[in-house]
């Protein structure tokens, strides 16, 4: 486990829950499950874009999942919790692999986000704000 990650079992094991969480439904063939991890006015700032994204937007955006299998190391660069929010630094590197094969090569995906969390009511944590971008690979 990253020690990021097993940090965050002392402080708040809620936080450690959503994120593995959102780890586990990004690899899934579920990604529709993802949305249920984010508030209801979360935010996407999404590469190379003035506009942010709501629900709606990013729900249309990521349609493109239900053609590609998320095959990608994760890593839990830094979580931080202070109060009813925290913030969690996650890289993802890897491909994105047809799921149904039809002779076309895997994309590469490369991205790093920062997503930002607040506790609810409930003493559960969801995904607030999802910041990210897409560096360009050397090579």
């Amino acid at each position: 486990m990253a020690p990021a990650l097993a940090r965050v079992q002392k402080e708040d094991e809620a936080v450690r829950v959503l994120i593995l969480e959102a780890l586990d439904v990004i690899r899934s063939d579920d990604f529709e499950r993802y949305f249920d991890l984010f508030t209801d006015d979360a935010v996407w700032m999404m590469p190379s874009s003035f506009k942010d994204v709501h629900q709606d937007e990013a729900r249309s955006f990521y349609r493109f999942t239900r053609k590609f299998k998320f095959d990608q190391e994760t890593f839990v660069d830094e979580v931080v919790i202070s109060g009813d929010s925290a913030y969690v630094r996650v890289s993802f590197d890897g491909y994105l692999r047809p799921k149904v094969d039809d002779g076309s090569p895997p994309l590469r995906s490369v991205s790093r986000h920062i997503w930002i969390l607040q506790r609810q009511s409930n003493g559960t944590w969801k995904i607030a704000r999802d910041i990210w971008n897409t560096p360009k690979i050397a090579g």
